[in-house]
């Protein structure tokens, strides 16, 4: 998986290359259990401890893994590396491991975690290992929530397709480091028929989650672009409140030059098109959207596609006109989000509409 991801050129070289070290850092780490597992004697048993300190790491590389996927020419700052302060700590105390203690001592300890006879502080400090991972997981959920609400603030379509990618792989990592977790505590409270059945669960749950990505990535678009940039999603909106007056005035500006010049057809429409047409500050007509219809440009743009969508179906003079012309026809480009936008303002889909007319 690693091998495949570094050489890929689907998708963005950087966030494959995040991605490759993971799987490649997974690989160390499986190594390392066969090693422990059955005993295997080696010449520096010190490096059975490496793959420990990647636990610091996967969760900053997923990350900025999710960055680079939903941003717009993204590039790892030097900032960016902090996140690996705590992985650097561990990889020093593991170096440190390697100087002062000798390997009769290192195999002893190995024998005595093979044999769950671990300190009871070894088990927190796995507990506080996890904490560490699963907060920059759900993190990175946060942030891809944030980014397709602000997308949809500035753009009347995007790609969801890369966002459905990356919310499998972190809903993947969740599952696995959540039985990770599981199989921590079961060893912590001394449950030992249980270790067996989490074991197996983690090796069955790797085994589709790498065919399952395998599969997606090579069915992957070679389209490079995330959602946004950086520089948009950290935009604020303007800061002070219209009055009713001007709301009704930029209001009524909006659905006038939307209905007569039918800008809603126009698949690619973004809020700065429309504000440099109509003469209003993005800003401001972010806050007039918001304000005067609850919701965000996105929808905005919709309601008028899913309208002309509906007055098509009514009044098409061709009775074998398509769903698929008929999305074209009223600005929508993809199927799904034409199904999805239809659903939402009409509680039916497309094809339900039309048998029903």
């Amino acid at each position: 998986m690693s091998l495949f991801l570094f050489q890929s050129k689907k998708g963005k070289a950087l966030s494959n290359k995040l991605l490759a070290v993971v799987f490649f850092m997974i690989f160390v780490s499986v190594v390392a259990l066969y090693f422990n597992v059955f005993r295997v004697e080696i010449r520096i048993p010190q490096l059975l401890y490496v793959d420990d300190t990647f636990m610091f790491a996967y969760g900053p590389l997923l990350y900025l893994f999710t960055q680079s996927v939903v941003f717009k020419n993204y590039k790892l700052l030097k900032k960016s590396y902090l996140h690996f302060i705590p992985f650097i700590i561990a990889v020093c105390f593991v170096l440190g491991i390697f100087f002062f203690v000798d390997a009769h001592t290192i195999s002893q300890a190995t024998d005595q975690m093979n044999n769950h006879r671990m300190p009871v502080y070894f088990r927190f400090g796995e507990l506080f290992i996890l904490a560490h991972i699963f907060y920059y997981l759900f993190r990175s959920k946060l942030e891809i929530k944030k980014v397709i609400g602000k997308t949809k603030d500035l753009y009347s379509t995007f790609n969801q397709d890369n966002f459905k990618l990356l919310k499998f792989v972190l809903n993947s990592f969740i599952i696995l480091f959540g039985l990770s977790l599981f199989h921590s505590i079961i060893l912590a409270v001394g449950a030992q028929n249980g270790l067996f059945m989490t074991m197996l669960l983690l090796v069955l749950s790797m085994f589709y989650f790498i065919n399952s990505i395998l599969l997606k990535l090579l069915n992957q678009s070679s389209n490079d672009s995330g959602a946004i940039t950086q520089a948009d999603y950290k935009e604020k909106y303007a800061g002070s409140r219209l009055s009713e007056a001007e709301l009704k005035t930029y209001m009524t500006r909006l659905d006038s030059y939307m209905k007569g010049q039918e800008r809603f057809l126009d698949s690619e429409l973004s809020i700065t098109d429309l504000s440099t047409e109509i003469e209003i500050p993005s800003k401001t007509l972010s806050q007039v959207i918001n304000e005067g219809y609850a919701c965000n440009f996105f929808d905005f743009v919709n309601r008028y596609r899913v309208e002309a969508a509906k007055s098509l179906f009514e009044n098409q003079a061709d009775k074998k006109l398509t769903i698929q012309e008929v999305m074209y026809d009223s600005g929508f480009n993809s199927k799904s989000s034409f199904n999805t936008a239809f659903k939402k303002f009409t509680n039916q889909t497309p094809t339900q509409f039309k048998n029903s007319l």
